[in-house]
């Protein structure tokens, strides 16, 4: 995911974003080790439905990139 060097203030745009990139990539289209750590990650978790996991997988997909980000 690029860097946000315009810095969008609002947190429901860049929710919308993020959520929308992290749906609508296919399984094959993340790095191995996102992969990895999300299934490591996910093996604590219970009982959340389909939809709180596409919020939860972006949330952490989200934090996985920027903790990788140049910026």
């Amino acid at each position: 995911m690029p860097c946000d060097h315009q810095h969008n203030p609002d947190p429901n745009e860049n929710a919308a974003r993020i959520v929308g990139e992290s749906a609508g990539q296919a399984a094959g289209g993340t790095p191995a080790d996102l992969e990895a750590a999300w299934a490591e990650w996910l093996s604590h978790i219970q009982k959340v439905d389909e939809r709180g996991m596409t919020l939860l997988r972006a949330a952490f997909e989200a934090g996985w990139r920027a903790r990788r980000s140049s910026c």
